[in-house]
């Protein structure tokens, strides 16, 4: 009986499996992320246009709390929650009270809000709000404010309009 002789691998020479099995695991995982994102990206479709929720931990339910939501909001320094408590950032206010806004300039828009977030936490800082009065619109709400540095009379204001259940702030165009 004639056995044939195994091949022995020639020293220094290593295996190919783990550099297989690795590349294997990367394709896995790209795959897995691209379901993940794939379906959070359906899950933000299938919600376009519809009214989100209030973000946890602010109060939108009238102008005023909607106003000090903002300053809290602004004072974690997140552009993009700033952005959550804004108009033109939900795309279903956008749709109703800025329909006539390009791509472009709602582009601008949210990026400057999101670059604004730490200059309007210290501008707003010891801002005292007072009852919303009627806005410039119907359907708006300007809610008057003073900070320490306000000489006289004077006083500034904060617009909020109405989207499904949140007062959300609105920056008109000029």
């Amino acid at each position: 009986m004639t056995t044939e002789p195994h091949a022995e691998p020639e020293s220094g020479r290593r295996s190919p499996w783990p550099w297989m099995i690795a590349g294997a695991v990367v394709v896995i995982a790209a795959v897995v992320v691209t379901l993940v994102i794939t379906a959070t990206g359906a899950a933000d479709e299938n919600t376009a246009g519809k009214p989100h929720a209030a973000k946890p931990g602010y109060d939108l339910s009238t102008p005023e709390a909607a106003a000090k939501s903002l300053v809290a909001a602004a004072k974690t320094g997140s552009g993009d929650t700033l952005l959550g408590l804004a108009c033109i950032g939900r795309p279903a206010c956008v749709e109703e009270h800025a329909a006539g806004m390009s791509q472009s300039d709602l582009s601008v828009a949210q990026s400057t809000i999101r670059d604004g977030v730490f200059e309007l936490a210290e501008h707003l800082k010891q801002a005292e709000f007072t009852k919303a009065v009627n806005g410039a619109e119907p359907g708006m709400k300007d809610v008057p404010y003073r900070t320490p540095e306000m000489k006289g009379d004077a006083y500034l204001t904060l617009t909020f309009v109405k989207s499904g259940d949140d007062w959300l702030y609105y920056q008109p165009t000029s």
